[in-house]
């Protein structure tokens, strides 16, 4: 995905590497980061601001260095569902996620759910977070509901069910979703 929809959100390839890199090494400082992608320092920070100013990346932690802090930067939720739309493994992004947001049960149960139901759903998270600033609930929903057009298997429902049984308070929205839209296409379906 070279572009994403919306004004403002073109991801350059310096862009992309940095959200890729920070992903899988966790939060660094600008220098550590353009050490590891072999970049051009400025270039780099230029990037890294326009990725904060982005909503992508934050400060997540301090390094100090010769007696001065250096802040360290990782990924904001947003900034998780696009490394995940460019590629990213869920699963290190979910053990980096357990590490800095190990509060975010909402934030982690969308990261272990979300392969399971297939790369675009990826793409309805990120869009969905870059419209409302968060994922809600009905955005799960409206990924379970485009799941449930298509034919899926036993084993990728068990899957999502096992995900979904790690996480009560989800769980037990999805369950309520799930009867709620149950209710409505009754009574569409009467109506017809």
């Amino acid at each position: 995905m070279s572009k994403l929809q919306g004004k403002g959100n073109s991801f350059p390839p310096l862009q992309k590497r940095i959200i890729l890199h920070l992903a899988e090494n966790g939060p660094q400082t600008i220098n550590e980061t353009n050490k590891g992608i072999s970049g051009d320092y400025k270039s780099s920070h230029i990037a890294f601001q326009t990725l904060k100013k982005k909503g992508l990346i934050k400060e997540v932690t301090s390094k100090p260095y010769r007696g001065r802090e250096y802040p360290q930067l990782w990924l904001t939720d947003r900034g998780i569902f696009l490394a995940l739309c460019q590629g990213a493994r869920p699963q290190t992004i979910l053990r980096r996620t357990l590490e800095i947001y190990p509060e975010d049960k909402g934030l982690q149960f969308v990261i272990e759910a979300v392969p399971i139901l297939g790369k675009n759903a990826f793409d309805v998270l990120y869009l969905a977070a870059s419209t409302n600033g968060q994922i809600e609930q009905t955005d799960v929903d409206s990924i379970l509901a485009a799941q449930m057009q298509k034919k899926l298997s036993p084993e990728v429902i068990k899957q999502f069910i096992a995900v979904l049984k790690k996480y009560p308070a989800q769980h037990k929205r999805t369950v309520d979703s799930i009867e709620q839209a149950r209710k409505n296409l009754s009574e569409v379906s009467d109506m017809l």
